[in-house]
């Protein structure tokens, strides 16, 4: 705890630092009312939920939104709810000469009466977190924190401090205000939270402490009896005597100084939890007491609850919970090698934060690569009865586990495509839910871990593109499981191309169109398929050479059978942004289908019911060739499937957008294609199904005819639509048959017919990068299109640099070393820089006219158009309205394109205007471009100022372009390029941005935690559950010097600065491959990781570097050289324990890193 002083700073800064306290390791944050609130997500390895705002507002409850004990509400109302709902305490405090004086802490008003100090702690595991006010005139410190019970729910615990050296009496109040029963989903507390007031009950138990609040009967509507049998309950110790309170009606009396009763029932009011106390406080004493909550409890449970109370222990049972829950989260967290001993206590916080919000989106394999065979045979019958009816014996006969590989190993013995493809799938995952947080609004998340008995769940459920995102980094501590990812990927790819929205352990889910839900949409994204399903390849081929391989002739993979209808190329150009027929029909034969045979009826079946299954080829070249058929010379690849891509911000990109991010990242798929994998087709034909064949037939054919435009000076617009005439055609034709006449026929390409087509297309993909090179010495991220048909063209126009196109390039692999360090120089000096932050915007920040200055017609313009002249003479306001100033301007009501043709056809029905609008019709929808130039509007990243909005760095593309320039360095290291040092530069330049490396004043919220936006308004926003953690994992990862290839493992620890290496001689807790938590005391000037669960020791030595291998019988060997062979780093990526301990002398060679600046 910090020291009194008798004046605070006049103008204090919030800062930071670890400290040891309330019985952990905990990150300090003082003066946190200096900040503006911020969300932190508190975590749990167990269902409990608790979004808590910095100044004391928030939400909380199990599973999901729809149980909370505190109401789920959006961010910026928990912030104004502070004091209101949750936590309250007042306390009036006796004064020598007689009298009181109110003090509450926390409260907004307190700082304006009293001069008090505040200080925030989170632990270093995310799971506890204290508030503490020290009061300087009074001499007292109040203090409550924050934690998780499994069994008990959530748990505050208050202290409050005498800290002079007189005793002094005081009266409080402290409690909880506003614990909703169970039984009110988030929807119906929002919408109608004064009805849901008029059901509610509360009661305290006689002779206990409990609380009990439950609904006197279920909320409906409709005239039928339904009970409300859960309740949520609080109970309190430490306070003996206290009264209790059941609502906060007494609170102003209180206030008042008048005397107040404890309350035993209240009913059709809020309900309150608080306990009124007088304390006589010794000097340098404090009074320590903690009250728990819980909801859903049944009746049953809330008997049990009182009787343990009755008992007498309860918060030794509690702190004991507390603890393990904390030891549980290490061990989720440990397991994913999350755990390191770092001199630099910051990155390795950061780090253990960055693999817990990866866990808690992606999941953790609990049991390793050890698989649970009960589970699996649930699986299979949720996902396909009749393949789970076929094996019902040898389901029935699997012994409680297997080995992974044995596993699978037994399941290929059956010669049964759907149980192998079903084994291969299988992920036994827990501790997944969607990124949804009250910041996120429109994202539900459903924390599943355990069953009604308490048994562990395995489930996992995101959106596509986030969770293979989590998967890729955790698949490096568990890299049995790539090619399972591989295999779960591709089978949720359609016919057409695409992936679906969702994915979860019981298959995949696709978007509803609902025309009466402004926010509803369907749509496919395409960079994210292309470069998440790219980066399991790889690592694949870099753990597991060859492992593939096999696959690219087998049909063992299927096509997701969403009821979504991609349009022909010639109504794409009629209308780009409407592109997809949602199949209604479709869809609910298809789930029909699966309640009743399984949800591999969501896949494509053959006439036999059988799901179609086909090879790994198939797959891989029907992602390029849908890239390919869109495919825009000298532009990018085009966005005409209704969605954006990684910047949902930029949605208004869709239909007219071309995409040289996604261009960027086919060039990486294609080169992979053409060195790792069409290598091992050999020479025989392989089988395709048959349309497929054509397309590649078709796009092959298209590319060759104009291999000629790759010569040319430049891309002419009739040349382009040539190109993507033929392509693009290609494309329906194939959608064509795949719609309305798939037979399943097959048919044959050659390897050598494959790699010519690959090697065309990687010809064309890198002259259209380079082709969108800028000026400036950054590259276009995304360009615009425009079909014109006298003579038939397309116009390509360019819009304002990205960092999402920088980080594209970068990832590419088209530029040497020289030239990403040239790009990386130009970007610093780019309008992208924000040197506030030290770190990069997602496009240039711009200032939008005032709210007068828009919506303005040059007078010129409305007299060169007879339509608009006209109508003013008329005083007919339908289209142009003149305001007081003499200004022009469209009918407020016409805002956009399609209102403003809605108003023209009505005009035109008008037989006074009829022929005026015939006439000049096109001439006001021209002048309205000019006004608000909406084929050049991207989306709300241009008009708003908080997410992915103006002014704001976004760090997940932060962190992207940290891991784009660390994959630049590591190949200017391997070629020895003498851009090599000045890539490091520029590496740690970036990395120097990142919120580890900030105060909390800079960065607005703790500087360990990630979150995903800081708008240049305020701090940090959007707490955790970030992709930003997946890169900073790989990253921290490059960082140590760990490289796997070709199934080797080896240790470079180039770029580590001296800061990592402990100056003491810590314990390193981990934990291992096992599961099981270990010690391991480690020197002085070293560092510790572990990878795959194997503790790795750095040293930094004198002699000559020396790796030791330490092994499980006790027996060591030794090496000059720090790489592992296949066959013993196959022992660490398989998790065997084999070897116990790795530790790398690093020798007198070795440097730390420091900047050359």
């Amino acid at each position: 705890m910090i020291s009194l002083s008798p004046e605070p700073p006049a103008r204090a800064t919030s800062e930071g630092a670890f400290v040891d306290a309330f019985g952990g390791r905990f990150y300090r944050l003082q003066h946190c009312d200096r900040l503006p609130p911020f969300l932190m997500n508190v975590v749990s390895p167990s269902d409990l939920w608790l979004f808590l705002a910095s100044n004391g507002g928030l939400t909380a409850g199990r599973a999901s939104a729809d149980h909370a004990l505190f109401s789920y509400q959006t961010v910026d109302r928990i912030y104004d709810s502070a004091g209101v709902i949750g936590p309250f305490t007042a306390i009036r405090v006796a004064l020598p000469g007689g009298g009181e004086v109110l003090w509450e802490p926390f409260a907004e008003h307190t700082p304006h009466l009293q001069v008090v100090r505040r200080n925030l702690y989170k632990s270093i595991e995310g799971d506890r977190v204290w508030f503490e006010e020290l009061n300087l005139e009074l001499g007292l410190a109040f203090r409550y924190g924050w934690a998780t019970a499994q069994d008990y729910g959530f748990v505050r615990r208050c202290q409050l401090e005498n800290l002079t050296d007189e005793t002094r009496s005081v009266r409080l109040v402290d409690g909880l205000r506003h614990v909703l029963p169970p039984g009110i989903p988030a929807r119906l507390q929002n919408e109608s939270s004064c009805l849901t007031d008029a059901y509610k009950t509360a009661e305290l138990l006689p002779g206990t402490s409990l609380a009990v609040y439950s609904l006197a009967a279920g909320i409906i509507d409709r005239a039928i009896p339904m009970e409300s049998l859960r309740a949520s309950v609080v109970w309190s110790e430490g306070l003996p005597g206290a009264d209790i309170l059941l609502s906060d009606v007494q609170l102003p009396a209180f206030h008042a100084g008048e005397r107040i009763q404890g309350e035993t029932h209240c009913r059709g009011i809020r309900g309150a939890y608080a306990v009124s106390a007088a304390l006589t406080l010794a000097p340098r004493s404090q009074q320590a007491w903690m009250m728990v909550a819980d909801t859903e409890l049944t009746q049953a449970e809330v008997a049990r609850r009182r009787q343990q109370l009755g008992c007498g222990g309860m918060p030794e049972a509690v702190t004991r919970a507390i603890e393990a829950s904390t030891e549980r989260l290490r061990a989720i967290v440990g397991l994913a090698d999350g755990r390191q001993a770092s001199g630099a206590e910051a990155t390795a916080v950061h780090h253990f934060a960055n693999v817990l919000f990866n866990l808690m989106r992606g999941g953790i394999f609990v049991s390793g690569h050890e698989i649970p065979c009960g589970p699996f045979a649930a699986f299979v019958r949720t996902r396909n009865v009749a393949t789970a009816e076929r094996h019902a014996a040898f389901l029935a006969g699997l012994p409680a586990s297997l080995p992974r590989a044995a596993f699978l190993q037994q399941l290929a013995t059956h010669q049964d495509p759907e149980l192998e493809r079903l084994g291969l799938e299988f992920l036994p995952l827990t501790f997944s839910r969607r990124h949804g947080d009250p910041s996120r609004p429109w994202n539900r998340f459903n924390i599943r871990v355990r069953d009604a008995a308490g048994q562990q769940v395995l489930h996992h459920e995101g959106n596509w593109r986030d969770i293979f995102q989590n998967w890729e980094a955790l698949c490096l501590s568990f890299p049995g499981y790539l090619e399972s990812i591989v295999a779960k990927f591709v089978n949720a790819s359609t016919i057409d191309g695409y992936n679906p929205y969702r994915l979860s352990h019981a298959g995949i889910d696709w978007e509803l169109l609902d025309h009466d839900d402004p926010w509803s949409s369907i749509g496919y994204w395409g960079d994210h398929q292309t470069i998440y399903l790219l980066k399991f390849l790889e690592w694949s081929g870099r753990f597991h050479p060859g492992a593939l391989t096999t696959w690219l002739r087998r049909d063992l993979f299927t096509y997701a059978a969403v009821p979504y209808r991609i349009a022909t190329y010639a109504a794409m150009r009629r209308n780009p942004h409407v592109t997809i027929e949602f199949d209604l029909e479709r869809h609910r034969a298809i789930e029909a289908a699966a309640a009743r045979f399984g949800t591999d009826a969501r896949l494509v079946r053959d006439a036999d019911g059988r799901v179609r299954h086909v090879n790994l080829t198939e797959k891989l070249l029907l992602l390029v060739l849908t890239r390919l058929t869109n495919f825009v010379p000298g532009g990018g690849i085009w966005m005409n499937t209704q969605r954006p891509e990684w910047n949902d911000a930029n949605n208004a990109l869709v239909g007219y957008g071309v995409s040289v991010v996604t261009l960027c990242y086919l060039r990486r798929f294609l080169a992979h294609l053409q060195q790792h994998l069409l290598p091992a087709l050999g020479d025989d034909e392989v089988a395709l199904t048959a349309p497929l064949a054509q397309l590649a037939r078709a796009v092959a054919g298209a590319l060759e005819r104009h291999r000629g435009m790759l010569g040319a000076a430049a891309i002419t617009p009739a040349a382009r639509r040539s190109l993507l005439d033929a392509l693009a055609e290609a494309g329906t034709a194939y959608r064509t048959q795949v719609y309305t006449h798939d037979s399943g026929a097959r048919a044959a390409l050659t390897p050598a017919g494959i790699r010519a087509l690959i090697d065309t297309a990687l010809a064309f993909v890198d002259h259209s990068i380079r082709a969108n090179a800028r000026p400036d010495g950054l590259y276009h991220a995304y360009n615009l299109l425009e079909f014109t048909e006298q003579p038939p063209g397309v116009e390509i126009r360019h819009l304002a640099p990205m960092l999402e196109g920088q980080v594209a390039v970068l990832s590419s692999g088209v530029l040497p070393p020289s030239e990403a360090v040239a790009l990386l120089e130009a970007l610093r000096r780019s309008p992208l820089y924000r040197p506030d932050q030290h770190s990069y915007l997602l496009y240039p920040d711009r200032q939008l006219p005032g709210f007068l200055e828009r919506n303005r017609i040059p007078s010129e313009a409305v007299a060169g158009c007879a339509l608009l002249h006209d109508l003013l003479q008329a005083r007919d306001d339908r289209l142009v309205v003149q305001d007081a100033s003499g200004t022009c301007r469209f009918h407020p009501d016409l805002v956009n394109g399609a209102a403003l043709e809605a108003r023209l056809q009505a005009l035109a029905a008008d037989p006074a205007w009829a022929q005026a609008v015939a006439q000049h019709a096109g001439r006001v929808k021209a002048v309205y471009e000019e006004v608000f130039h909406h084929r050049a509007f991207t989306g709300r990243s241009g008009s708003m100022f908080g997410y992915e909005g103006l002014g704001c760095i976004y760090w997940h593309m932060v962190s992207k372009l940290l891991l784009a320039v660390q994959e630049n360095l590591a190949l200017a290291e391997a070629t020895r390029s003498p851009a090599a040092a000045r890539l490091a530069e520029r590496y740690h330049e970036v990395r120097a941005g990142l919120s580890f490396n900030k105060t909390p004043e800079e960065y607005g919220a703790f500087p360990t935690d990630p979150y995903s936006h800081t708008p240049g308004h305020s701090g940090a926003q959007q707490p955790g559950m970030t992709g930003q953690v997946k890169e900073e994992i790989l990253t921290r990862l490059g960082e140590l010097g760990v490289q796997i290839d070709a199934g080797e493992l080896r240790f470079v620890p180039r770029f580590l600065p001296g800061d990592e290496f402990v100056s003491t001689e810590p314990d390193f807790a981990y934990t291992d491959a096992a599961g099981r938590e270990q010690r391991l005391r480690l020197p002085t000037d070293a560092l510790a990781f572990t990878f795959c669960g194997v503790p790795v020791v750095y040293r930094r030595t004198s002699g000559e570097p020396q790796l030791t291998l330490h092994f499980t019988d006790g027996s060591t060997r030794t090496s000059r050289e720090a790489v592992l062979p296949r066959e013993l780093a196959a022992e660490v990526f398989s998790r065997s324990g084999r070897i116990v301990r790795l530790e790398l002398a690093l020798g007198r060679e070795f440097q730390p890193w420091h900047s050359s600046a």
